[in-house]
């Protein structure tokens, strides 16, 4: 009885969040098509003549604008005539396996403004929230480290991810989640670490098209692993059981409300649609015949779209290490490094950089496809990084005066 009393509250705010998410589509979907036709209509012919992968400045694959997948949530506002209204807000035109979130927002907003105007507001969102979080990273741990938190999200390229639709839900998540949790943490005694990922994950698994979600446990886990070993003198055994759990914690709460999902258009389209969801998902993560898995394939993709490395270039495992090497030791001949606790307390953060390299692993079959975008997922491993090295360094002291 005991084991099971701290997953109540899991279990509680679990049900709470899917009837949320549920309740919310259906009721946005209580807004009449009518309201919102014309501006949709008039939306996707702007993007239409823009292309469904068009690149503005940097002609990169890794500045490619997701136009294709923005057209298709826009399509997917104006429900099928074949459905009552709880069955389109589950069906969004016979793509359930999504909850495609976003339209809680898109469609109230569809009733007074097309695409560019939204697409504006999106961008000002986008940067008002980014910079809310970075001054609260600075707050928390220095701005040294808000620095380095600033140079990984705009190593993503900020003009083209403030300004596609598809691309904003993981970083909106992402500056909602550090924001709450550096906001809440040694503010709230005892604050329940592992509930609050749990509920990161619901929500990002509501929001967004599997585009790089792990972003939205990487990037706040880091935050949190610095904190420990910098402020509170945390060592390597409970930095890397809070990383287990964490990030246990965040999968659970990202894959169940998947599942919840699932079961919901099951029940309310007919079981056919369960059985197609788990056919995509094993499609996804194991290819078929026309799509073979390459999954060491599968990272050079992402790692070279990240790196701007051209079709023909290439990158050599041998010069990543030799890069890590020299840094190594200059900061032994420096004699820069923390305390040896320190030191390994911070060893868990470059556990969590590994995780876009897993996620290529198990979901290798859409990052081999998407890789122009799911290579920002690469952010985590950079910030990971980067916080090591810098939770492993001495503070400078100032000299007096």
């Amino acid at each position: 009885m005991d084991r099971v009393k701290p997953l109540k509250p899991f279990v509680k705010i679990y049900f709470l969040l899917i009837a949320v998410f549920f309740l919310s589509m259906v009721l946005v979907y209580c807004i009449p098509a009518s309201w919102i036709q014309g501006n949709v209509e008039a939306s996707l012919e702007v993007m239409e003549n823009e292309g469904e992968r068009p690149l503005y400045a940097f002609y990169r694959h890794s500045a490619i604008v997701d136009n294709h997948t923005d057209m298709l949530m826009y399509e997917s506002l104006l429900p099928s005539d074949q459905y009552n209204l709880v069955q389109a807000s589950v069906s969004i035109n016979h793509y359930p396996r999504y909850w495609h979130g976003y339209q809680v927002v898109l469609r109230p907003l569809s009733i007074l403004f097309q695409v560019q105007e939204v697409r504006y507001l999106g961008m000002l969102t986008f940067y008002l929230l980014f910079f809310w979080s970075a001054y609260l990273v600075a707050k928390k741990t220095g701005v040294p480290c808000a620095m380095l938190y600033v140079l990984t999200i705009a190593s993503g390229y900020l003009g083209v991810v403030a300004t596609c639709f598809q691309y904003l839900t993981s970083f909106y998540v992402l500056f909602a989640a550090l924001i709450v949790l550096l906001r809440r943490y040694g503010e709230v005694p005892d604050m329940n670490v592992a509930l609050f990922f749990f509920v990161v994950g619901m929500a990002e698994n509501f929001f967004d098209f599997l585009t790089y979600p792990i972003i939205t446990l990487g990037i706040p886990l880091i935050v949190l692993l610095w904190i420990r070993a910098r402020e509170e003198g945390a060592d390597v055994a409970d930095n890397l059981k809070l990383t287990v759990q964490t990030s246990a914690s965040w999968g659970f709460g990202y894959a169940l409300t998947w599942v919840a999902k699932w079961i919901l258009a099951a029940g309310i389209l007919g079981v056919r649609y369960f059985w197609r969801s788990l056919s995509t998902a094993k499609y996804r993560m194991l290819g078929n015949e026309e799509e073979p898995i390459d999954r060491i394939g599968t990272i050079r993709k992402n790692l070279k779209a990240w790196m701007n490395v051209q079709d023909e270039g290439l990158i050599t495992w041998s010069k990543v290490a030799l890069l890590i090497l020299v840094i190594a030791v200059i900061l032994v001949i420096v004699k820069k490094l923390m305390d040896k606790r320190t030191v390994c307390a911070c060893l868990p953060m470059l556990l969590v950089a590994s995780y876009p390299y897993l996620w290529f692993l198990v979901l290798s079959n859409h990052s081999q496809i998407h890789f122009w975008y799911t290579y920002r997922a690469q952010l985590v491993a950079l910030f990971g990084i980067l916080m090591f090295l810098a939770g492993i360094l001495k503070k400078k002291e100032r000299e007096r005066t």
